[in-house]
């Protein structure tokens, strides 16, 4: 069974996933360990999710399969190795969203006159933000609710003029479990 010297460093991964480098696969592909002990790829997926896709994907010769995620892995290359990965050199994640983006040098920007930090983009291409409150918004500081409003009603007028009107259509939040946005106790606000 390999056993890395030591992890490398705490990364945020697309899944949502907080992993630490631990390998990498026969295909030069990097091999995660997350959160609750799992051997994650490069996006943060799981053996399980990825084997499903394949499955689908052989199962529907010649459809496009729909994944929810970035992932491309088309292997379980490295994933079902045992990596002997003690609790201590898991990551954690320890606070709140917001300071954890911040320990990982992600970029902080102001929109609305408040400060958020960019989490990850999204499958779909959406960029999801932090504010310190822990509420997830676009890059132009709209949460879930004000993305609704702005989408449903065209002309609506808001009380505030620092809202910017702008195109994002939602926050596309991936539900993984072990995620930061699925906590067992919220951590954030969606």
């Amino acid at each position: 069974m390999p056993s890395p010297a030591s992890p490398g460093p705490t990364t945020l991964l697309v899944s949502g996933r907080l992993g630490c480098q631990i390998g990498v696969n026969r295909s030069d592909r990097p091999v995660f360990v997350d959160s609750e002990g799992h051997i994650c790829c490069e996006h943060g997926e799981r053996a399980a999710t990825i084997q499903s896709w394949i499955n689908t994907e052989r199962e529907n010769p010649g459809t496009t399969v729909c994944r929810p995620s970035l992932c491309d892995c088309a292997n379980l290359d490295g994933l079902l190795t045992s990596y002997n990965v003690p609790d201590e050199k898991r990551p954690v994640q320890s606070g709140s969203l917001f300071k954890l983006c911040g320990s990982l040098g992600n970029t902080e920007i102001k929109a609305n006159t408040r400060p958020q930090r960019f989490v990850l983009t999204t499958y779909d291409g959406h960029e999801l933000w932090v504010q310190p409150s822990g509420t997830i918004v676009c890059k132009h500081g709209n949460s879930r609710k004000m993305l609704n409003k702005l989408n449903t009603c065209k002309a609506a007028r808001f009380r505030s003029s620092s809202v910017v009107k702008c195109v994002c259509r939602s926050l596309s939040v991936p539900r993984r479990v072990g995620s930061v946005f699925a906590q067992r106790k919220p951590l954030i606000k969606a």
